[in-house]
């Protein structure tokens, strides 16, 4: 059973996670850039592992792709609890 708390916070997260997927999707130009400018004048990213990704030209598709598989882990965590909830 879930709590009426609990699903405020279901509903917090899934909108979270919907928005950050929606800026992937929609805003990529802005999300990119903001990646190359903290990457650029951050060395501390720079020593990362695989931190170089965002200078790729392949990165906004990576990014919209990224969205998109959010809002379908989204749909289908909320499609999980809706389905055991009144089963």
């Amino acid at each position: 059973m879930i709590t009426p708390l609990g699903t405020v916070c279901i509903v917090a997260m899934s909108t979270a996670f919907m928005i950050a997927g929606w800026f992937c999707v929609f805003r990529t130009n802005m999300m990119v850039s903001w990646g190359r400018r903290n990457y650029e004048k951050n060395k501390f990213i720079q020593s990362y592992p695989f931190a170089n990704i965002v200078q790729k030209s392949w990165y906004p598709t990576c990014l919209r792709c990224a969205g998109i598989f959010v809002w379908f882990w989204v749909l289908a965590v909320l499609l999980l609890l809706t389905v055991k909830h009144f089963r």
